[in-house]
């Protein structure tokens, strides 16, 4: 139930919705993509907290502020602005997510790696307090018309991060679509560490949903094992620990069949993905592959089984 305080504020977001709709084009998305409700509400929360900590708001604002410089002196694809916002704490969400999807000063003269660094950033560090006030903003992303592969990926991986379960149904039932946006949606899914996501990438794997480029595999192969990582599932904080064996055996036999379909990157791909997940099941899948297999992938699987016996990552 709302406080008199919080439905006073509710009430005047919506009475501002109209009044603000020349300004209300986020960084991420044009704030009418959020539903009303969802919007008024986001709308209250940030007045409030800029009225009770205007400090966190300036402190996003001068990274804003920033942009052209931080992508002056990048160094990799894009500047690491990402780091910046994570470092301000749980208080920067509301800042964030105003940025991103209620009001943000135009793009200007920004360049388009300082401008798709910046929309990157909030998605991916809001995502990192896995708190539900950011789900709008990427189901809102989902539901655009967003192409930029990694204004999807990182919105994939935050749907999937944060946790919840009818937003993931959505994410996995746009990535079985073939099209553009399914290879950043497929590549975001390793975040969610569940059976449904893990059976997605390994029936996308075997070209369930259409045909497999390598660079898809190698995508897919990547998400295998980071939802099956042994390390990840080490973790006291990983949820849904019941799940852990089946998801791990699973993506294992992925990557196993994986391996022996695709030579070249989406191999090295899957090898790499394979010492991650570290299933007990993965000597005995090298040992079934091997039976019938041309000499040269008898070869390259016995070169896996060395690795796999003497796994770093272990």
């Amino acid at each position: 139930m709302h406080t008199p305080f919080k439905t006073f504020l509710l009430a005047m977001a919506f009475l501002s919705l109209s009044a603000n709709e020349a300004r209300a084009h986020g960084a991420v998305v044009h704030a009418s993509r959020l539903p009303p409700a969802a919007r008024a509400s986001l709308a209250a929360d940030v007045a409030k907290a800029r009225k009770a900590n205007p400090e966190i708001f300036r402190a996003v604002e001068q990274i804003a502020d920033r942009l052209a410089e931080l992508d002056a002196n990048r160094r990799g694809r894009y500047a690491p602005i990402t780091p910046l916002l994570k470092r301000l704490g749980p208080k920067a969400l509301l800042p964030m997510l105003e940025r991103a999807a209620l009001q943000s000063p135009p793009r200007g003269n920004l360049s388009d790696t300082a401008w798709r660094g910046w929309r990157i950033a909030l998605i991916e560090a809001s995502s990192m307090i896995r708190d539900a006030r950011s789900l709008p903003l990427y189901l809102a992303v989902l539901d655009s018309d967003e192409t930029d592969f990694d204004v999807l990926r990182v919105t994939s991986e935050a749907i999937s991060r944060l946790g919840d379960e009818t937003a993931l149904q959505k994410l996995i039932a746009l990535a079985k679509q073939p099209g553009p946006r399914q290879r950043p949606l497929l590549a975001g899914l390793g975040e969610a560490r569940r059976l449904s996501a893990a059976q997605t990438l390994a029936d996308a794997s075997r070209g369930v949903f259409g045909p497999l480029d390598d660079e898809t595999a190698r995508f897919v192969a990547k998400a295998l094992g980071e939802v099956g990582s042994a390390w990840v599932w080490k973790m006291p904080t990983t949820p849904h620990k019941s799940e852990e064996a089946a998801i791990r055996a699973l993506a294992a036999k992925a990557l196993v069949d994986l391996f022996v379909a695709r030579p070249g990157e989406p191999r090295s791909s899957a090898t790499a993905a394979l010492l991650m997940v570290d299933d007990p099941s993965t000597p005995q899948l090298i040992e079934q592959a091997r039976q019938g297999a041309s000499p040269q992938l008898q070869q390259a699987l016995d070169e896996l089984a060395q690795r796999f016996a003497k796994n770093p990552l272990r």
